[in-house]
């Protein structure tokens, strides 16, 4: 067995490994770093592969955070197509899957998610497309190139995106939602449904309150989707978005604190000296909402890699930033600050619709503080107002004010 030795190991290359790579050089610019991937692509942004990248209107180059270059002239090295098989945190070791052994100071788990996959009759047939990486967006996009048909199963923020894209290269595109309305897990029930319309108005079946029973075989492939209620729904391809699980696995194993995601506070540090978890893997402390958080979204991850990163290499950094994350469908433009979770009332500013002159605004509160906002289509000088007001915690006295858009909100800012 070969032994190596490495100041750093980050664990997983996606926005918050390769962001926790550069923040770590450019505070200790002697240290060996070491970032272990098991993907063949240098860390890249996922988030792009349901929206621009799957439509073809973003070059794969700019996926990446960097080039090659960057990380051989940094003296990052990255090893891609590799997995680390255990963690021994008493001996401060790694075992990977070629059977090297790496003997680190400090590491950080970014292990980030996989695809939650449906166990259903007919659940391996060849044409059902799970999405989390280049390559799952690649195979979708060959897919749809050469098909008039495609079924969607779930109703979350990815399958709305790939139905999205569907439709706009010209399938004939359903979607199945276990739910009443699209989005029902993230939004309020009114815009939730109003989504839906909209999705609806631009020629996407949607299909509530359905459950997918098992996958149609012809010709030894997926040939479609038949509901718990009997219902089928012919496609050529299947795409399957259901949320993901995190990656806990590496650090259950290795005795670390697991509740849905790697428990750590607000400095990213796990219940173990010189232990860090960041992105879709981290369930973190939140001062701003006094509660553990997990949350998929970039601005998360990014920052979460760039504070583990700074706090590997002795600085003393904390995440208090507003959770943050958006979506695109057609000329929906849909973006939350905040928590949108916990709430006890929901107000709405503009109408309930789209028109030339913007969209909808709305906030989430709770005993009185604003604890996420909701925008569609809205100006950022809004939105920028309405971040200062969930970051200040004061408690909004008359919430008509959040109603009226006559209303400027930096008044409301104490």
């Amino acid at each position: 067995m070969t032994v190596e030795n490495t100041r750093y190991l980050i664990i997983g290359g996606g926005l918050a490994g390769g962001s926790a790579a550069e923040a770590v050089r450019s505070r200790d610019h002697e240290g060996r770093i070491l970032l272990v991937s098991d993907e063949q692509h240098l860390p890249y942004d996922r988030v792009p592969l349901s929206k621009e990248y799957l439509m073809r209107k973003l070059p794969r180059e700019s996926l990446f955070l960097q080039e090659k270059e960057f990380y051989q002239e940094q003296r990052v090295e990255v090893l891609l197509g590799r997995r680390v098989q255990r963690l021994n945190l008493k001996a401060r070791s790694a075992l990977l899957d070629d059977d090297r052994e790496l003997e680190f100071n400090r590491v950080l788990l970014a292990t980030g998610g996989r695809p939650r996959r449906l166990s259903l009759p007919g659940g391996d047939l060849p044409g059902i497309h799970y999405l989390r990486t280049i390559d799952d967006s690649d195979a979708i996009q060959a897919t749809i190139s050469k098909s008039r048909r495609a079924a969607v199963v779930g109703g979350g923020f990815i399958g709305c995106e790939i139905a999205a894209a569907c439709v706009q290269k010209g399938l004939e595109t359903t979607i199945i939602e276990v739910g009443p309305s699209l989005l029902n897990a993230a939004l309020d029930p009114e815009t939730a449904q109003w989504i839906t319309e909209y999705l609806k108005e631009r020629r996407v079946h949607v299909l509530t309150n359905e459950k997918a029973a098992r996958f149609i075989e012809e010709n030894s492939r997926v040939a479609g989707v038949e509901t718990t209620t009997g219902k089928e729904i012919p496609s050529d391809f299947v795409a399957v978005g259901v949320g993901i699980a995190p990656n806990v696995e590496l650090a259950q194993e290795a005795g670390l604190q697991v509740d849905n995601g790697i428990i750590v506070n607000e400095q990213l540090h796990a219940d173990n000296a010189g232990v860090y978890a960041a992105g879709d893997v981290a369930r973190f402390y939140s001062p701003l909402f006094g509660k553990h958080l997990r949350l998929e979204h970039y601005n998360v991850a990014v920052k979460h890699g760039a504070i583990a990163g700074a706090n590997m290499a002795g600085a003393d950094e904390k995440f208090t930033d507003l959770p943050y994350f958006f979506s695109f469908m057609f000329k929906l433009r849909t973006e939350v600050w905040g928590d949108a979770t916990a709430r006890d009332l929901v107000v709405r500013r503009g109408p309930l619709q789209l028109s030339d002159k913007g969209g909808f605004a709305q906030f989430y509160l709770r005993q009185g503080r604003i604890q996420a906002y909701l925008s569609v289509n809205r100006p950022s000088k809004e939105a920028q107002a309405a971040q200062k007001l969930i970051l200040n915690r004061q408690i909004i006295e008359d919430t008509s004010s959040l109603n009226s858009e006559s209303v400027d909100l930096n008044t409301l800012l104490k």
